[in-house]
């Protein structure tokens, strides 16, 4: 019987800021600045910026199977209703950590106090519920600490950075100490992307939302995808585990191809890489969600180019409008049951560990 897991999960959000401001210490300020934030909104508009636009289209795209959603003993409840044996949640509200350009403490402060909030009131190994530490990368420092503090906890399984909006780009020497971090705590590094927003997009002008919601996912993970690969982040951290997640698969072997093809051109830039881009791509893994499946035999096509469906976790990203149920790996005829058994679940439990 096939054992699923989904790493992309955001079925509730996780109290609210006020509710898990208690996580913080009595004395820190920002602790009375988080626990005005007692709305259950996600947005929380007056402290943490938007990171994308209406999903749902002003009412003009719905779900008729979105279950009602509030707390943690939601879980088991979304976790039986999409046949999902063990769950790797991650925070919506770390989005907005790719759209955070103050320079205060707000992510590094949000991401301790949620932690916290989450390994005493969420996470369950028993029951197959885990977390991702949300990383603060605009505070490297910050975030080692973090990874040192808390990476022995049984239901931590993994480093989440945002890539929408991360200045300078994430294979940046300035982010290596986190890389360094990962690689010793052997958690895997999943890079979220974000940034599809009609209002906050990085270029302006666009007018539907269809466009920013197509390109923005894409050109954020695309963009950090090249500095990771180029910087030689996969060559440096060689037991790093690293994993780029809602961007779908077919940008990845254009990617390959137009990487290679400059490096053939130029490779004196890059001295420290002993192969091609692609070879390094094909040691990193990808989330399949939203999966491109309107064309089965290109499809087939892409993901042997990615090195095939060992490379692949399933996520659902449910509740969004856009989520993949496991139905859409099931379905697809060129997989072997074999190969659908490691997209579905067995590939994540050796890159999580679980």
């Amino acid at each position: 019987m096939t054992s699923i897991v989904d790493i992309d999960a955001h079925y509730f959000e996780y109290g609210t800021l006020g509710h898990m401001a208690q996580y913080l210490d009595e004395d820190d300020p920002w602790r009375k600045r988080f626990a005005q934030y007692d709305d259950p909104d996600l947005a929380n508009p007056q402290l943490f910026p938007k990171s994308t636009g209406d999903r749902k289209l002003f009412g003009r795209i719905s779900r008729d199977d979105d279950l009602d959603l509030h707390d943690a003993e939601d879980i088991p409840r979304v976790m039986d209703y999409l046949g999902v044996d063990d769950v790797v949640v991650i925070s919506q509200r770390v989005l907005a950590f790719g759209v955070m350009d103050a320079d205060d403490k707000r992510a590094s402060k949000f991401a301790n106090m949620y932690v916290e909030y989450m390994i005493e009131e969420v996470v369950d190994p028993d029951e197959g519920i885990y977390t991702l530490l949300p990383a603060p990368y605009h505070d490297p420092e910050a975030t080692v600490d973090l990874i040192e503090r808390v990476a022995d906890e049984p239901g931590i399984v993994g480093v989440c950075i945002i890539t929408g909006g991360a200045e300078p780009p994430l294979g940046n020497r300035k982010y290596e100490p986190i890389y360094a971090a990962a690689e010793r705590a052997d958690l895997p590094v999943v890079f979220h992307t974000g940034g599809a927003g009609l209002d906050s997009f990085q270029s302006s002008g666009y007018e539907k939302f269809i466009e920013t919601h197509t390109l923005g996912f894409l050109t954020s993970n695309a963009s950090q995808l090249t500095s990771v690969v180029i910087q030689g982040i996969p060559k440096k951290f060689p037991d790093l585990d690293i994993l780029f997640v809602e961007s779908g698969l077919f940008y990845v072997p254009m990617l390959m191809h137009r990487l290679d093809a400059e490096y053939m051109k130029r490779p004196s830039e890059v001295p420290f890489l002993d192969k091609r881009p692609s070879e390094y791509m094909k040691e990193i893994y990808y989330g399949t969600q939203p999966l491109e499946y309107q064309d089965e035999q290109h499809l087939e096509w892409v993901i042997r180019m990615m090195g095939g469906p060992d490379r692949l976790l399933w996520a659902s990203d449910y509740p969004h409008w856009d989520y993949d149920p496991p139905k859409v790996i099931e379905d697809l005829s060129f997989l072997s049951r074999a190969e659908k058994d490691r997209v579905l679940g067995g590939n994540a439990r050796e890159v999580f560990g679980l």
